[in-house]
């Protein structure tokens, strides 16, 4: 996401709104962030301005960032959503330009996977009732899907639940895609709470092999995979949509056809299944040695399991991966999956032919690539 920096002024507190390019009604300016050039206008009751002015005394009543250039203003939209901290950061929560958004629930987490993007830390506030705040700043009409990620978002407990209930009464028609390692779902009373709500929600959980040692190992939490499976399980009681995702590694592509095998046996409720290309950064940087493998290495079995659980009538899709290294047969199976903010063309990709159907690169991922990249 957008991180800007300018000259903070009469900020006495972090400053939560809904960008705005153009002037807003003045019974509606509380909720609004005006972004502008221009300082001489009435900017009374606006919860806070942005503007590209080195000196805006006009402003002086109201909280404001200035400073800014012309080029870093204009990549903040109408509708998005951003957080204006004392010392003069603008840190972009929602682009309303992006398909998907997530909230970060929490950024600790009780898993260690060797292969995290985003390792845990402990969590200086609770984030809650800031997402919360986001919630209800959501305009219904214009969200078609919210995502919900970590670290581990069940161990915020009740507070998860605040979450899905305030998103239950505020955006009644919008899907939550809940990324979760599911091990808080081996407590069925939790499970109970939370489908109560009756909200439409999409549980993401990885499962990155089909025996115990291979899992733990990766998450780097002994008993996790039990934890995960009777997790997977109590949902499913409860009939709610549960997608499983295995990221590709060196430890557990051999398995890929076994694991593929294990889902359908014990699994076949799932909606969807996903094979995930790594991005290497984080501990996936850090354990590179130990994890990484050049996809085109894994290609044979990443056919086998995805043709498995194909034949056998499961929803399945290849995240991550560029259309060059994946056998044409298994070109529908490929998503467009990595984050607006991190996806990037390299500068092959301008010569091949259906770059537009290609999920193209993480942007984070330092330049570790497949040998097999080239233009189509």
């Amino acid at each position: 996401m957008l991180n800007l920096i300018g000259k903070p002024a009469d900020i006495a507190h972090p400053i939560l709104g809904i960008i705005t390019n153009k002037n807003v009604g003045f019974f509606h300016r509380h909720k609004h962030i005006l972004v502008t050039s221009r300082v001489d206008g009435n900017w009374g009751r606006y919860a806070g301005v942005i503007t590209t002015s080195s000196n805006p005394r006009e402003l002086a009543s109201v909280p404001h960032v200035y400073g800014l250039s012309t080029d870093e203003i204009t990549k903040l939209c109408d509708g998005d959503i951003v957080l204006i901290e004392t010392n003069g950061m603008v840190n972009q929560i929602w682009d309303s330009d992006a398909p998907h958004n997530a909230l970060l629930a929490t950024e600790d987490c009780n898993c260690c996977c060797i292969m995290c993007p985003q390792p845990r830390k402990k969590d200086l506030e609770d984030k809650t009732n800031l997402n919360i705040r986001v919630i209800r700043l959501l305009d219904p009409k214009r969200t078609t899907s919210l995502g919900i990620t970590g670290g581990e978002p069940t161990l915020l407990g009740n507070g998860l639940v605040k979450l899905i209930v305030e998103c239950k009464k505020r955006l009644p028609h919008v899907p939550i895609l809940l990324l979760t390692n599911g091990k808080r779902f081996e407590d069925i009373s939790y499970v109970e709470k939370i489908s109560a709500i009756g909200h439409d929600i999409t549980f993401g959980i990885p499962l990155y092999s089909d025996n115990d040692t291979e899992h733990d190992r990766i998450v780097g939490a002994k008993g996790s995979f039990y934890q995960t499976v009777e997790g997977i399980t109590n949902l499913a009681r409860y009939k709610q949509k549960i997608e499983i995702r295995n990221v590709l590694l060196k430890p557990n592509f051999n398995r890929l056809p076994q694991f593929a095998e294990y889902v359908y046996r014990n699994f076949p409720f799932v909606i969807h299944v996903a094979f995930m290309g790594m991005e290497t950064t984080g501990l996936a940087l850090k354990n590179l040695d130990k994890i990484w493998i050049d996809p085109m290495t894994y290609m044979t079995k990443l056919r086998e399991a995805v043709l498995h659980l194909y034949r056998r009538e499961l929803r399945v899709s290849i995240y991550n991966l560029p259309l060059c290294i994946i056998p044409k047969e298994l070109w529908t199976f490929s998503r467009k999956s990595i984050s607006v903010w991190k996806n990037i063309y390299i500068e092959a990709c301008n010569q091949c032919t259906v770059k537009e159907k290609c999920c193209g690169f993480f942007s984070t991922s330092g330049g570790h690539m497949s040998s097999g990249i080239k233009p189509i």
